[in-house]
C-alpha cells in the first residue's frame, strides 16, 4: 500500500556474509554502501516522540523529508503510515521545520547499503552499535519468505526502531548525549543481549 511501511529488522554477526547470499539469490542493488546523516525534529513539548511519531530529515545520495506514523504489528512485522519527499535543499529544509517550532532532539548515522529480492528491499545497515538488516515488503508473508532465504532467525527479529534502541542503551549504560555517531560509539563495548536482542544469522 503507498505511505505503507512493512518490515522486520535483524542483528547480523556477519554483513558480508549476509551480502554475498544477496547476491548469490540473484538480488540487485539499487544503493551502493552510503553514509546517511540523519536529524530527527520533535516540537518543544515532544508531542511526536510521546505519540511515538517520527519526523525525520535525511541526507544520503538525496535529502529525504520522511513522517511515521506509531507502528503496530502486522503478523509480526512492524506497520505505519509512512510519507516521505525528495527535498532538494537540507539546510534550507531544516530552517524551515525549526521556524515551524520544529526543534532537532537526536541526530544519528549510518551507513546503508540497498538490495532488491523478490520485490522486497533489503536494507544492510551499519550502525555504530552494531550491524542490521531491515527487509521491507508488502506483506509479512513476503517479508517471512525474503528472511528465510537469506537464513535468517524469524524469532530474533528486533522490535524496536534505531532510535528507541539507542535510547534503552543511553538510560541504560548512562551516555549524556543526543548524538547516536560513530563518534560517540567509538570505545562502547556493549552487548545487544542486554536488551534482548541476538543476531539472527548464527
Amino acid at each position: 500500500m503507498k505511505d505503507r511501511e512493512i518490515e522486520a529488522k535483524f542483528l547480523v554477526e556477519d554483513l558480508g556474509s549476509l551480502e554475498a547470499r544477496l547476491l548469490e539469490l540473484g538480488a540487485i542493488l539499487l544503493q551502493p554502501r552510503t553514509f546517511e546523516q540523519n536529524l530527527r525534529f520533535d516540537s518543544a513539548d515532544r508531542r511526536l516522540l510521546q505519540s511515538g511519531q517520527v519526523l525525520r530529515l535525511r541526507r544520503d545520495v538525496h535529502n529525504t523529508l520522511t513522517f511515521k506514523r506509531i507502528s503496530t504489528d502486522d503478523h509480526g512485522a512492524r506497520s505505519r503510515l509512512e510519507i516521505q519527499t525528495k527535498v532538494e535543499d537540507f539546510e534550507a529544509t531544516r530552517r524551515l521545520l525549526e521556524a515551524l517550532e520544529y526543534f532537532v532532539i537526536m541526530t544519528y548515522e549510518k551507513y546503508r547499503s540497498e538490495y532488491e529480492l523478490d520485490r522486497g528491499k533489503i536494507s544492510l545497515d551499519e550502525m555504530p552499535y552494531g550491524n542490521f538488516v531491515e527487509i521491507e515488503g508488502e506483506s509479512a508473508e513476503q517479508i517471512q519468505k525474503i528472511c528465510s532465504s537469506l537464513n535468517l532467525d524469524w524469532s530474533k527479529r528486533v522490535f524496536y526502531s534505531y532510535a528507541e534502541l539507542f535510547s534503552l542503551i543511553k538510560d541504560a549504560e548512562r551516555l549524556e548525549t543526543d548524538d547516536l555517531s560513530f563518534a560517540t560509539f567509538r570505545n562502547w563495548h556493549g552487548n545487544l543481549a542486554r536488551y534482548g536482542i541476538f543476531p539472527a544469522d548464527l
